[in-house]
């Protein structure tokens, strides 16, 4: 059995690199996983570059924060409710409290002088501390089917935090895989019409926002967006909008025009610091409320993975592209939509 395994390593300057490391063993009270599948997400493009998105953000750091995994080992005074061979979701965020003094986001804050420094997706083996929230993944699916696993239980969380109710009307900004997991989430939640809007390249995720539960879509490029949505809920606008698009400088006012007198704004989508102008005269005269969307619960977790060990949500149609790690070039060319020949809905990273 070998005892090395590789891991892409984000340096924070732009540039990315794959690396051997020593196979990790379990720390004291913690485990072993090996990676089977890790979703990328859109923040790993500014991380490559140095931006610092959470709390004791590090780099260099073996990054990568979406992981669906198998226990490989346990430490002799472990306590997890999983056992070597389970596969499981591994929270990104460590919620009982700070490891080595720091609060511990995988993938994110612990760097690779950290008992060996596998401590993110990328890596084929990831060190676990105690105390994470791992939790029991079906073995009836793929694991890379598995990784919506955490966009999911973020837009679980979002749908909660924005009331979404039986009955309600949702329009989601962003067919990006957050925005297809807000639209599944919403449509489990009860509601009854969910809109979707995206740009004109977003062709093939506006499909896919069809199978995930949209009932119409918009292109903003071609239709007035808040026109629109009043058209679909006879002038009322929706009970809910909910923006998860990245970088828009419009899609906020869009939101706040678009969403029914008393009704709820969510922002999520990040803009990575711009400047955003809203008339806030439109919170105030049509008593809005305005949440901000940053992330899931342990809850929320709990709910998304048991989501998906139930069959409730059409992974196979959400997979989009999924590569091996010494693919990595490729894969980020798909995340960051430059990929000279295809598009993808999202992407994921399969161990082999």
């Amino acid at each position: 059995m070998t005892t090395k395994c590789r891991a892409m390593v984000f340096n924070g300057d732009g540039t990315y690199e794959m690396r051997m490391f020593d196979r990790p063993r379990p720390p004291a009270g913690g485990a072993v996983v090996r990676v089977e599948a890790v979703g990328m997400c859109s923040s790993d493009i500014e991380q490559i570059k140095g931006h610092k998105h959470v709390p004791g953000e590090v780099a260099p750091v073996v990054a990568g924060h979406e992981m669906v995994g198998r226990v490989v080992a346990l430490a002799d005074d472990a306590r997890f409710p999983v056992a070597v061979g389970d596969r499981v979701a591994v929270d990104l965020i460590l919620r009982s409290g700070l490891y080595h003094g720091k609060l511990l986001l995988y993938g994110y804050t612990m760097g690779l002088d950290v008992e060996g420094g596998l401590w993110g997706g990328y890596g084929e083996y990831m060190c676990i501390a105690p105390g994470t929230n791992m939790m029991k993944l079906t073995e009836s699916l793929p694991a890379e089917h598995l990784t919506i696993f955490e966009p999911l239980a973020n837009a679980v969380n979002w749908v909660g935090v924005a009331g979404v109710k039986e009955g309600d009307s949702v329009v989601v900004q962003g067919p990006g895989h957050v925005g297809l997991m807000c639209i599944a989430a919403a449509k489990m939640a009860g509601a009854s019409c969910v809109i979707a809007t995206g740009t004109s390249s977003d062709r093939l995720r506006l499909e896919a926002a069809r199978v995930a539960g949209a009932d119409h879509t918009i292109n903003v490029d071609k239709e007035d967006v808040v026109q629109r949505v009043k058209e679909v809920t006879a002038g009322w606008g929706a009970n809910v909008v909910m923006d998860v698009t990245s970088l828009s400088k419009v899609a906020v006012q869009q939101a706040i025009d678009s969403v029914i007198f008393g009704g709820t704004v969510l922002l999520a989508g990040l803009k990575n610091t711009a400047p955003v102008e809203i008339i806030t005269d439109r919170i105030v005269l049509n008593a809005l409320t305005v949440r901000g969307g940053a992330g899931s619960t342990e809850q929320s977790m709990q709910t998304a993975v048991k989501m998906l060990n139930e069959g409730q949500v059409p992974t196979e149609a959400l997979l989009g592209e999924v590569l091996p790690l010494d693919q990595f070039d490729e894969a980020l060319q798909l995340l960051t939509r430059q990929h000279p020949k295809r598009e993808a809905i999202r992407v994921t990273i399969k161990h082999t």
